[in-house]
This record gives C-alpha cells, sequence and structure tokens, in this order.
C-alpha cells in the first residue's frame, strides 16, 4: 500500500561517526533533535573535536531526512540559520567553513553535499565577504560545474520544491531527484561568486565553449518550467560570465597586446558573444527573458546588480557587429518602454545604474532597427531633456549631461528637432504624435496624415464626450444683446445671394402671412435665441433650402433695411414673446385708532371716508 510505503520511509535510522543511531518519526522530534545537537555543554569549554564532530553529525541528520521535513526553500533555510545563529559559527565561522569544503571536496554523497551547499550559500548571504575569498572558492568551482552538466529529465516542472509529478489520492508522493537540487543551487551558487569575484584569465579558463554552449542550451530547454525562477537564474550566470570575460579582455597596464582568451580579428574577443554568435537561430528564449527580467526589476539589491549585468550583455550585444539585430523589433519596443520608465522613476542615489541605462541607450537607437523605426522618438526626447532640465536651479550631474548630450546627437533625434523646428517656424499646429518622423523613403502625405489626425486629436482631448458625437444636440442658444447689436446681425444668406434680396418697392408678404404677421417679425424684433453662433454645414444647407423657397427680387443693389419682414422660416422658428410679469396688489395696511385718510383733491371724497374719522371727545 502507498500509505505502508510512505510511513516505512519516515521511519528511517540514522548513525554518526560516533555510532549514535538516531530514529525520527516526527516533525517535532526532528527538530527537537537539530536543537539538543547544537547544544555544548556548559560546564567545560568545548574541544575542537567536539566542535567538528557537532558540525557533522548536524549536517549528517539533515541530509538523511531532509527529503522528508526539509522540501520547502523556508524549512531548508530555517535549519541552515539554526546552525550558522549557533556558537559554532558565532566564534568559529572560519574553522567551520573549512571543514564543510573539505567535506565537499572529498565526500561523495549527493544529500550531504546539497546540505553543505546550502549552509556556505547562506553564510555567504550573511556576510558578503565570503562569496569574495578566492581561495576558498576556487576548488569548488569545478564541483559546482559538474553538477551542473549534469543531464536532468525534462519532466520534472520545478526543481525549487521538495516533490514533483503527478500527485493523487492513491499516488506515492515522487521526491525531486537530488541532482535536480544540486544543479539549482550550483547555478546560484556561481552566480554569486562570479558577480563579485574578479576572475583571472587563467581561472576563465574552465569556462569552456562547451560549457558555455550548455548554458544556452539549458536556458531553451527550461522556458516552459512552471517555476521561471531556474531559468533566471541560468540568464544571470550567463551575464555575469559575460562582465567576467569583459574585463579579462581589457588591456591592463596601457598594454595592446591581445588578450590569450581573444579570438580572431574576424570574431567578438568575448568568448560567450562568440557562442552565442553562432547560435543566433536557437537561443531566442535568451533574449526575450533578458527584457522580461528587466521589466520586473524590483528596487531591492540584488535586482539592481542584476540590471547592471544584463545591461552590460545587451551593450555588447548592440554594438556587436553580428549581434546588433539579434533581438526582435517588438522586443525592442518593449526595451524602450522599460527604459523610459527607469531613466524617469529611479531616484538620485540609483545614478550609477541611470548612467548605465544611457550607455545602452545610445546603441539600441542607433544600432538596431530602431534607427529606421521612429518608436516613441519624441516621449525618448523628452524624457532625455528632463534629466538635464533647470539646471541653474538644481545640481546635474557632468556625467548624467555628457550622455544625455551622446544620445540627443544620434541622428534620429537631429532630424526629430529639425522637423519640430519646422513645424513651430511654419505656424502649423502639432501634436506630441505628429513629431514622430516618418522612415526614409516614406511619403510625406504620411506625415501631412499623421498631423491630421494628431490635431483632431488634441481638439477632443480636453473636450466633454457629449459634445464630441457624430450626431449633434441641440445647439445652445446664445445670450440676448443689445438692440443695436441686434440691428447689425448678418441676413440668413451667404454674400453670393445678396443679389437675390428683394427690394423695398417689389417685396410682397409671403402667402398665409398676414395673418401670422406681427409687430415683432422684424430683424430688429426678432429674438437672438432663434440663432446658432456655430456654422454648422447640415444646418447652413438646411437654412438655405427654405430661403431658396420664397420668391426673390431682381435688384441686386437695394441695401437691406432693418424693418424688412422675416422670412417664412425665421416666423416658423421664432418662439413667441415672453408674457410681461403680472404685477402684484401691495398687501393692505392695517389702520388702527386715531389714523387719518386725507382724501385727494382732484377726486370727489369717497362715502367709506366718513368711516375712518378721528373721533373726537
Amino acid at each position: 500500500m502507498p500509505y505502508q510505503d510512505s510511513c516505512h520511509i519516515s521511519a528511517i535510522t540514522m548513525e554518526d561517526h560516533l555510532g549514535i543511531v538516531y530514529l525520527i518519526e516526527t516533525a517535532q522530534q526532528f527538530w527537537s533533535e537539530l536543537e539538543d545537537i547544537l547544544k555544548l555543554p556548559s560546564d567545560n569549554a568545548p574541544t575542537l573535536s567536539l566542535l567538528d564532530s557537532t558540525l557533522r553529525r548536524f549536517i549528517s541528520l539533515c541530509a538523511t531526512y531532509h527529503e522528508q521535513y526539509l522540501q520547502s526553500p523556508l524549512q531548508l533555510e530555517h535549519a541552515c540559520n539554526l546552525l550558522i545563529e549557533s556558537e559554532l559559527f558565532q566564534f568559529h565561522s572560519e574553522r567551520m567553513c573549512e571543514i564543510i569544503t573539505e567535506d565537499a571536496r572529498n565526500t561523495t554523497d549527493p544529500h550531504s553535499l546539497f546540505l553543505s551547499y546550502h549552509v556556505l550559500y547562506h553564510h555567504g548571504h550573511r556576510r558578503s565577504e565570503y562569496f569574495r575569498l578566492h581561495k576558498r572558492w576556487q576548488p569548488l568551482i569545478p564541483l559546482l560545474m559538474d553538477h551542473i552538466l549534469v543531464g536532468i529529465d525534462p519532466d520534472i516542472d520545478d526543481t525549487y520544491v521538495g516533490t514533483a509529478g503527478v500527485r493523487d489520492s492513491m499516488a506515492v508522493t515522487v521526491p525531486v531527484p537530488i541532482e535536480a537540487k544540486l544543479r539549482s543551487l550550483g547555478v546560484k551558487l556561481l552566480y554569486e561568486v562570479s558577480r563579485v569575484q574578479k576572475l583571472s584569465v587563467q581561472d576563465l579558463r574552465i569556462f569552456d565553449d562547451s560549457f558555455l554552449d550548455y548554458l544556452f542550451d539549458l536556458v531553451e530547454e527550461t522556458r516552459y518550467m512552471h517555476d521561471e525562477t531556474f531559468n533566471y537564474s541560468v540568464i544571470k550566470l550567463i551575464a555575469a560570465l559575460n562582465e567576467q570575460f569583459m574585463v579579462a579582455i581589457l588591456p591592463t597596464d596601457g598594454s595592446q597586446q591581445p588578450s590569450p582568451i581573444s579570438g580572431t580579428s574576424d570574431e567578438p574577443k568575448n568568448r560567450l558573444i562568440r557562442v552565442l554568435m553562432r547560435r543566433l537561430g536557437s537561443s531566442k528564449t535568451f533574449g526575450e527573458n533578458m527584457i522580461f527580467m528587466l521589466n520586473r526589476a524590483k528596487r531591492t539589491p540584488e535586482d539592481l546588480c542584476m540590471q547592471l549585468l544584463l545591461l552590460k550583455i545587451l551593450y555588447v550585444l548592440f554594438t556587436t557587429k553580428g549581434t546588433s539585430e539579434y533581438f526582435y523589433t517588438n522586443d525592442l519596443c518593449v526595451l524602450v518602454d522599460v527604459f523610459l520608465r527607469e531613466l524617469v522613476d529611479l531616484d538620485e542615489e540609483s545614478d550609477s545604474l541611470r548612467h548605465t541605462y544611457l550607455r545602452v541607450l545610445h546603441p539600441l537607437l542607433t544600432k538596431t532597427q530602431l534607427r529606421d523605426i521612429p518608436y516613441k522618438r519624441s516621449q525618448i526626447l523628452v524624457a532625455l531633456e528632463s534629466l538635464i532640465r533647470n539646471h541653474c536651479i538644481r545640481d546635474v550631474n557632468p556625467t548624467t549631461k555628457r550622455l544625455v548630450d551622446r544620445c540627443l546627437s544620434g541622428d534620429w533625434c537631429v532630424q526629430l528637432n529639425a522637423q519640430r523646428d519646422k513645424d513651430s517656424g511654419s505656424g502649423s499646429p502639432t501634436s506630441e504624435a505628429s513629431t514622430i518622423l516618418s522612415p526614409p523613403g516614406q511619403e510625406p502625405a504620411s506625415m501631412a496624415a499623421a498631423q491630421y489626425e494628431a490635431g483632431r486629436l488634441r481638439s477632443l482631448k480636453f473636450s466633454k464626450s457629449v459634445e464630441n458625437l457624430g450626431v449633434r444636440s441641440e445647439p445652445a442658444r446664445q445670450p440676448l444683446r443689445s438692440p443695436l447689436d441686434q440691428a447689425r446681425v448678418p441676413t440668413n444668406g451667404s454674400h453670393t445671394s445678396l443679389p437675390g434680396l428683394p427690394s423695398p418697392s417689389s417685396s410682397k408678404p409671403a402667402p398665409n402671412m398676414s395673418k401670422r404677421r406681427t409687430a415683432s417679425t422684424t430683424y430688429e424684433d426678432a429674438p437672438h435665441t432663434t440663432r446658432r453662433a456655430s456654422h454648422d454645414e447640415d444646418h447652413h444647407s438646411h437654412r438655405h433650402q427654405q430661403a431658396s423657397s420664397q420668391p426673390r427680387a431682381t435688384s441686386s443693389s437695394t441695401p437691406l433695411k432693418s424693418d424688412e419682414p422675416t422670412s417664412q422660416a425665421q416666423v416658423r422658428n421664432r418662439r413667441p414673446p415672453p408674457a410681461p410679469p403680472k404685477r402684484r396688489k401691495p398687501p393692505a395696511i392695517p389702520l388702527g385708532r386715531g389714523v387719518t385718510m386725507q382724501t385727494i383733491k382732484s377726486s370727489e371724497p369717497s362715502p367709506l371716508s366718513k368711516v375712518f374719522q378721528p373721533i373726537s371727545g
């Protein structure tokens, strides 16, 4: 039964070098044993042999039960921290690391190697200078490379969790092979060593073409893994090795002698770039994931270091003749978006990273396909100018200004500035979208169309959505103006229709208008609320159709008078004048005792006035 097999696995025993047998059946018992092992006697000072045996017993217990009780990375990290925070590493870290390194070189047990490498990995993250000890890591580099070169079944989905494979209610949980765990850990350790140490030319000889080619194959094979951590770890290792080769080929002490690892005159001197050039068509995942890593990078120190390494390899790819067009055009556009965001969002404390972005931006816009594709050039220009703007009120880094000036000296920027000056000098309305230049050989009609579209979009940008609808609603009515302004209102027709206006002698009222004509049907009395302020084409044509239906005189020299009757369309569309407001009767004044009412002399006294005469006596 599967349950019996799982119980049998959990009841394995461990015997250390002193003959002590451990039988662990529960997780609580496992963690209790780890804490008991790390407790040193307090009555006497511990001897060196006691310290060494304590370390080896701890690693042996973890190596024996790590597949049962240290499956997750969090559990494994907690166990390593117990050892690092104990008295063994607090007061004897150098001796403990030396013992672990010696045992890693001599042992063949992969489980013990796995725990030993994990202890060194977490100890190096607590003390960053430990990864810089070249003497300590030099004998371990070949061993780490051997673990990376081990072939793993591609059906393994996730090499960073304790289990993998298909899991159901009746199947046994299949553990991840220890070889896959060692491969992942070997990649991470080799990356940490390569990014902080300066390896010599002799040390770099071990990274031959076959090993570098296998790293690129590893990126392509693991692109469909559920967990992308291992794929990104391999890419970071390639970027770190690229920096090692870049530094190694630089001449030292001013000498111009070629480096021993340099290639021929027709090939790049960087060995890693030479390997990549031979497999450009089969390493597309490497370029795509580099851009994804830059896009997802955070502000942590680890991600900042990763960005620097990736930007350096991008610079080499853009400036090398055979690899300048390695990336797809869409990937380059995504890379431009990342550059625009980072150049603006980086704070003043990240000047080193910003300078690296500026150094890579220049070949990105001048050496790749973007030299002929105007993608967001106006936004790039604005972002670059914002870095050196207002130098009179704030300090601008001289290196930043120099790098920005280099980017602005590119052909794309010179053409963009010339087009912008031309548009501003001609007085034509331009926008940010219309300043994008067309590629060489493109017809100027497309530029005119782009400017027209940009102008139309700009006119709609700050307006309300209801006003931009295709079907116009009832226009807003203008406020009433003075009679003098009303007298100067133009006629309903255009300038070409003036000869058709009726003269005073020949003008006749329209049929059936005698009953509707009033004193308010003249131009002076016609309310201006019936006239539209905007010259809408549909409304204008409608008014001309109504005017053309009325009889017109042949006189062309008769001036238009203000007392001429309006057209039938105006009378039909005119709103009736508002009724005069009704005057309210004043309230009655209460009259009390002793009030005298005096009558008006020109009128007869009212009979009621006698009632309000004062009472005498």
